[in-house]
């Protein structure tokens, strides 16, 4: 009885949990054609993909002067972010369309971009399920919170669960398959089966590779599982099946940017930089040899910067970032080279990444890090696991840091800056805020910012709908705290959403907490 009823309290709360993780802001904006920003570019790709089934961006995309890309057809237009969202959303899209087409379930917004906004969240919740399983088939003890904690503390989940439309748990599921798919090549003992995975795994890599072209640490990941993982000591790259594999991943990624771009390439700077017209002094400042020391000392300082400082430092924001960095200093104190080269290597790219942007990256948190999450999370449970006091850190920090996640945005003190002002790093630009972490602190103090956490949220929409069914909302609320259009509107789209749409959120959470504390095999 006491068993059931704890059980029934933990599907309870952790409903309630991701209810309230889950916020409303862009989910009830849906997309319109022409936009220009990083989340709509994605966005088409699945449209583009999955409804009109076409690759012809024009639907999407009807008046983009200054994205008209240098290729052969000069009127062509396409987004410039990469199709690798597109490709492992469509599969949902395409359901969802379906659906809509004999089902009138619209409301607020569209039954597909509904869908969509929650696709991240299933394939955030696929990777926790891959990480758990990876370890326990290598025997690695684990704690059945530590886990999930750590991964909602990341950073990550606030581009599950709130600006959904970005590549960031696409990534993170990304590297997390390539991972899996590697260490269950080793333990596959059926021959047959065991040479299709090995000629799958960099076809995968490849196309995990088409989310974010710079994550090339990706065809590292054979190594990183012989060097980590105990009893994986065979060497995939001089396997037959493997070369084949790769030969042809590599040639059906060069043939989609021949297709899309027009050119073979898999170097990103080949689209992004100059398409965009991206290509600055912190870019060429490293071809330069006389400034060696300047840009070793430049080097220095951003890791510092990226580690300690205000403005979304790994040591607040992001713990197990933090961990993955000071792995480096680990190894090298251990005289283990190999592991440090492996380390580092998989830190240059998102660490060139903001040396050249000498900025976060223009959202929540240093996101160009968050493909490499599922690694030291791995590397942690491998080796670290057994250090009870670094556990409880890792627990706290990341405790710490999914609380500034949620309060992201509350008030002014912690939203990004619309207006010039100075980053972290010197950079006079916007969309930055370098005092958000004094910012929350304060954040905490104010009554509004628990409010707006509230009724951001599907929890705050589900409390809205409810009341709505025996009095006005806006009148309750107005009860409590000032009325702005802001509030009405908010209010009023609360309840406008579909009841429908409403109970299919509550589901999906359902079996998400089942599954859960089934994994998990504990009630919390």
């Amino acid at each position: 009885m006491i068993t059931k009823l704890n059980k029934n309290i933990s599907y309870v709360l952790i409903i309630l949990v991701l209810l309230t993780l889950t916020k409303i802001d862009f989910r009830f904006d849906e997309i319109n054609p022409g936009s220009f920003v990083d989340d709509a570019e994605y966005y088409y790709h699945v449209q583009t993909i999955a409804i009109d089934r076409d690759l012809d961006y024009s639907n999407q995309m009807p008046d983009t002067p200054y994205r008209n890309l240098n290729v052969e057809d000069k009127n062509k237009v396409l987004p410039v972010h990469s199709i690798g969202v597109g490709l492992f959303a469509s599969p949902f899209m395409f359901i969802s369309n379906f659906l809509s087409s004999i089902f009138n379930i619209d409301s607020l917004i569209t039954f597909n971009y509904f869908v969509y906004s929650f696709v991240p969240v299933f394939y955030l919740f696929i990777s926790f399920l891959l990480i758990n399983k990876i370890l326990q088939k290598n025997d690695i003890p684990i704690n059945n919170l530590l886990l999930p904690i750590v991964i909602a503390g990341s950073g990550v989940s606030y581009f599950a669960f709130e600006r959904f439309s970005m590549s960031h748990s696409y990534e993170f599921f990304g590297t997390t398959l390539c991972i899996y798919l590697c260490d269950l090549t080793y333990r596959t003992k059926n021959s047959s089966v065991r040479k299709l995975l090995i000629f799958l795994l960099p076809i995968t890599m490849f196309i995990v590779l088409t989310i974010r072209w710079s994550n090339y640490f990706l065809i590292l990941i054979p190594f990183f599982v012989n060097i980590f993982f105990p009893k994986r000591k065979v060497n995939l790259y001089v396997k037959f099946h493997f070369i084949f594999g790769f030969i042809v991943g590599l040639g059906l990624f060069l043939l989609h940017t021949k297709y899309l771009y027009g050119i073979y390439t898999i170097n990103p700077s080949d689209i992004f930089l100059i398409v965009e017209n991206r290509i600055s002094d912190d870019y060429f400042r490293f071809f330069d040899l006389g400034r060696i020391q300047e840009n070793i000392l430049f080097i220095f300082k951003t890791f510092f910067i990226i580690n300690f400082s205000e403005e979304f430092g790994f040591a607040y924001f992001s713990p197990i970032l933090f961990f993955g960095n000071m792995l480096l200093f680990y190894y090298i104190f251990k005289k283990e080279f190999i592991k440090f080269l492996l380390v580092g290597f998989i830190l240059f790219f998102p660490f060139f990444s903001t040396l050249v942007l000498n900025n976060p990256g223009y959202s929540y948190g240093y996101r160009y890090f968050y493909s490499t999450i599922p690694i030291f999370i791995i590397i942690y449970f491998l080796e670290f696991n057994k250090f009870n006091k670094l556990s409880f850190l890792i627990v706290v920090f990341s405790l710490i840091s999914l609380i500034f996640q949620v309060f992201f945005e509350s008030t002014p003190f912690v939203v990004l800056s619309t207006e010039y002002v100075t980053n972290s790093f010197g950079l006079y630009t916007k969309y930055v805020n370098p005092t958000i972490l004094s910012g929350m602190f304060k954040s905490f103090l104010i009554m509004d910012s628990y409010l707006n956490v509230v009724f951001t949220s599907f929890m705050g929409v589900l409390i809205i709908k409810i009341i709505s069914i025996f009095t006005d909302p806006i009148l309750l609320v107005g009860k409590f705290r000032e009325t702005d259009d802001k509030i009405i509107d908010l209010v009023d789209m609360s309840s406008e959403f579909s009841w429908l749409m409403y109970f299919i959120v509550l589901i999906g959470y359902f079996l998400i907490a089942r599954k859960f504390l089934r994994t998990s095999k504990q009630i919390i």
